[in-house]
């Protein structure tokens, strides 16, 4: 016989509410947020000159700028800790009202997320002795499965005049706590009384099983204010950006689940606020379920933070709804490009299989280099100190340029672009949605430069050449697995050659070149290239 379940689950605390919002000013209680007023230019003048017809005349320009502010604040009315009895089910549990002040006129929204644990997505009621007691969200109000679910409401005397709409799971009634960033009330085009606010409540229900065990549950809920004319829409990461993008994990493992490589989009790039290591999330290729760290850059771009891994199998055809082919085809032809050998396109899909008959990472024109290897078990890394199990250190495959670029022939590419990018080859064994970096005369310092790697260089490495020690280092964690030459693999973890997509000649193409000791970025005056039948190393950056 069992042991008896106890009757009462005692203390059952709903810690609840954690506010984090980028951009938007979060306080306790309704805060008032006054625009400032700005006077571009104010004068009046008296002409002294008179015109041949004696008429005077002058102008006075007033340029006035309000800005916009929109704030959240919350006020917790009642208690969020209930005691439970076992096999009942309990709402109204606590009440927080939450006040919106936004003198903008194209309305706002607010998103929610399950916080619990202080992690994203995690809708659960934590049990602190054990994850075997978790409750999960739901909405039952008996059976055999324990649930807690969250209800908004408008007040009943609300003493605005713009009440918020509720989104209809979650209107006076009790719906799911959601795993991912979920739109929960909105305003559309109309300010809010800078005053008395725009305002609704929140209360939550929990039914505890028969079975469930006693002890103390906790949970959390997360929310977002977001309106049109602020970059307030912006996230403090890359996971949150796919969150509030709509995007759904894909695929899971011992550690975690992951969001697909190929639901990157430069809006969600774009929507995270912050750079460097706090953006970072780990997203997965689906082509063949490998892991990349990806982190946002201080020069506004997504990077891949570990070297691409994705194996070239031979008579495996890829296709661009997973992979970065852009073919260019000449419609008024019906031709594609002569360096688009290998391809073909059924139905607005485009597909690309790499020729030769071996498994192989890479090839030149003249068919498959049969010598090279996933070194990505090798035993060196770039850096020798480095916590493996991060995985940023990985080092990859080696890729010709060809390879790189998703061809089987390259020879016709043969026009200089340092100077003109747009005649870059379109296409890479990138994933879906990421490509290539670029090399151009720009110099490194010029924002928005087209000179990426430079451009690192100038913002990690203070624009050194005698050093690549921070290249190395996070949150760039370029790594120094050599590079294959004449089929011969130069494992010697000094140096580190990454490809470009810019042509230098017709068998050269352009790379970033550096070892602890010195770099090669490409500048204004010239670049590092090197033979494109050399094995480099590719990172991917997004679009």
């Amino acid at each position: 016989m069992g042991h008896k379940v106890k009757q009462s689950l005692m203390s059952s605390r709903i810690d609840f509410f954690y506010y984090a919002f980028r951009n938007v000013l979060l306080v306790s209680i309704p805060l008032l947020v006054v625009s400032g007023v700005v006077l571009s230019h104010l004068s009046f003048h008296s002409s002294a000159a008179s015109s041949s017809s004696g008429s005077t005349s002058s102008t006075d320009s007033l340029s006035f700028s309000i800005s916009s502010s929109c704030t959240l604040s919350s006020v917790v009315d009642s208690s969020h800790t209930a005691e439970l009895i076992n096999g009942t089910y309990t709402n109204g549990i606590g009440k927080t009202t939450i006040t919106t002040l936004c003198n903008d006129g194209n309305g706002y929204s607010v998103y929610a997320v399950g916080y619990s644990n202080n992690e994203e997505g995690n809708n659960r009621l934590v049990n602190a002795e054990s994850s075997n007691f978790n409750i999960v969200s739901g909405t039952a109000e008996s059976g055999n499965t324990s649930n807690w679910a969250m209800s908004l409401n408008n007040l009943k005397d609300d003493p605005s005049l713009t009440p918020p709409t509720i989104t209809l799971d979650y209107d006076g009634i009790y719906g799911i706590v959601p795993d991912r960033w979920t739109k929960v009330a909105s305003l559309p085009a109309r300010a809010t009384d800078m005053i008395k606010g725009s305002s609704f409540t929140t209360t939550y229900a929990v039914y505890t099983s028969s079975s469930q065990y006693a002890g103390t549950y906790n949970g959390q809920v997360k929310y977002m204010l977001t309106h049109p004319n602020s970059n307030a829409s912006t996230m403090n990461d890359i996971d949150a950006a796919f969150w509030l993008a709509g995007k759904q994990k894909v695929y899971s493992d011992e550690n975690g689940s992951y969001f697909a490589m190929q639901d990157m989009t430069s809006d969600i790039c774009n929507s995270v606020s912050n750079n460097d290591e706090r953006t970072s999330t780990q997203l997965v290729d689906i082509r063949d379920n490998k892991l990349y760290w990806v982190t946002k850059l201080k020069d506004g771009h997504c990077w891949m933070t570990q070297n691409l891994d994705f194996d070239i199998a031979a008579n495996t055809t890829l296709n661009s709804q997973t992979t970065d082919l852009n073919v260019v085809y000449d419609s008024s032809t019906g031709q594609y490009a002569e360096y688009n050998d290998g391809y073909t396109e059924d139905n607005g899909i485009t597909y690309y299989t790499p020729a030769g008959s071996a498994t192989t990472i890479g090839f030149q024109n003249t068919g498959p280099i049969t010598g090279w290897q996933n070194s990505n078990t090798a035993s060196y890394t770039a850096n020798k100190t480095d916590s493996t199990e991060t995985g940023h250190f990985s080092l990859g495959n080696y890729y010709n340029w060809t390879a790189a670029i998703a061809s089987n022939n390259s020879s016709s590419l043969t026009q200089n672009t340092l100077s003109d990018i747009s005649k870059n080859p379109k296409n890479s064994i990138c994933p879906k949605g990421w490509r290539l970096p670029t090399i151009s005369n720009q110099s490194g310092s010029t924002l928005g430069s087209t000179n990426e790697f430079t451009r690192l260089n100038f913002l990690y490495n203070n624009n050194l050449y005698d050093t690549g020690i921070a290249l190395t280092e996070a949150p760039l964690y370029f790594a120094r697995p050599g590079y294959i030459y004449n089929n011969s693999v130069l494992e010697d973890s000094s140096n580190g050659f990454y490809y470009s997509s810019t042509i230098n000649s017709g068998n050269t193409a352009y790379n970033l070149s550096f070892s602890l000791g010195k770099i090669s970025p490409e500048t204004p005056y010239g670049g590092t290239y090197g033979y494109r039948s050399a094995g480099k190393s590719v990172r991917c950056v997004a679009k």
